[in-house]
């Protein structure tokens, strides 16, 4: 049920370590989780090693995002996938700027995650989802949306453990943003809620919604990434 959770490799705004993210997820009763920190790859190969450690299926992907701005959320369905996402990662890496486009390019095997809010009248393509966040639930009930589930998505972000990484994820935005923390602007920092809840509290949340959680289970079972470990080599091994 978990489509964009992050690690501290989400640079200056993401609080947790690659193992405690996995043992937040089994202690919640997550079976499956995408790993999609923030304009980076870099925790998912050990994401995916450990993730049988903690009975999780792992899902991997990136969180596209200007500053704490979330454009789109790109998920690979395979090794395909995964490597597209990164190589369309390289090019905007190698922008004289820093830039991510406010609509994704295609990229084959691959799904896409936009955020509900600010994007009720996009034209979705097959592969395209809105995630819909629990606050947004009071207006959703009032918007074209609530008859036409079949592209939504749940969207809980998790990027730290409890309070104290609510706090410590605050004083990096502040880094980040060269700002005081008091003067930190809202639009530039996540929100407290972003912690691992449990699967069943999550379904809870969007009770009255039962498409939308049918459409997040379906969009995590149509990923599966797998990597070969069992080859790697000793650094004193040459390979002829």
């Amino acid at each position: 049920m978990y489509i964009n959770t992050h690690t501290y490799f989400s640079l200056r705004y993401g609080t947790l370590k690659t193992e405690e993210l996995l043992e937040e997820a089994e202690n919640n009763g997550v079976s499956t989780c995408a790993l999609t920190d923030i304009n980076n790859t870099s925790a998912c190969l050990d994401f995916v090693r450990l993730a049988a450690n903690f009975n999780i299926k792992p899902v991997l992907g990136v969180d596209f995002r200007e500053g704490a701005k979330q454009k789109f959320i790109v998920l690979a369905q395979n090794n395909e996938g995964f490597l597209a996402i990164n190589n369309y990662l390289s090019e905007l890496s190698h922008q004289s700027k820093w830039e991510v486009p406010d609509d994704s390019i295609t990229l084959q095997h691959t799904f896409v995650v936009y955020p509900w809010a600010g994007n009720e009248t996009r034209q979705l393509k097959s592969n395209e989802y809105l995630g819909v966040r629990s606050q947004d639930l009071k207006r959703l009930a009032f918007s074209p949306w609530k008859h036409q589930q079949e592209k939504l998505v749940i969207l809980h972000t998790v990027s730290f453990k409890d309070k104290k990484g609510f706090n410590t994820h605050r004083l990096l935005r502040a880094v980040d943003n060269n700002e005081l923390l008091s003067k930190l602007p809202k639009s530039e920092q996540g929100e407290e809620n972003q912690i691992m809840i449990s699967q069943l509290e999550l379904e809870i949340l969007f009770n009255d919604y039962p498409d939308i959680i049918k459409n997040t289970k379906y969009v995590l079972s149509k990923c599966s990434i797998e990597f070969d470990f069992s080859q790697e080599k000793t650094a004193n091994q040459r390979t002829y």
